[in-house]
């Protein structure tokens, strides 16, 4: 999430360039990034607000952290892929 001032200079080079990609140059972003901030000012927001993405695995979440603590942080990516796929298989969709 960029702070106020990034987001300021962000849409000062928007207005300055008229466009989404020379913009981003000049701030070191993404035009995506750049095109997020113009709309959400263009709608009346004077910063994009995050947007919460949610993950293939929240609903194993409690489960995984549970593996974790049990581990002592020494679970491995691979195995507890494993338990999650065997996971995924019992609860239905």
């Amino acid at each position: 999430m960029k702070v106020d001032v990034e987001v300021m200079e962000i849409l000062a080079a928007y207005d300055l360039t008229r466009s989404f990609r020379a913009a981003a140059e000049l701030t070191g972003c993404s035009h995506h990034t750049v095109a997020r901030h113009v709309a959400a000012r263009d709608a009346g927001h004077p910063l994009a607000e995050p947007v919460f993405r949610a993950r293939v695995t929240d609903p194993f979440l409690p489960k995984m952290e549970e593996w974790i603590q049990l581990s002592h942080g020494k679970l491995r990516g691979d195995k507890a892929h494993a338990k999650r796929v065997s996971l995924a298989a019992l609860i239905p969709a």
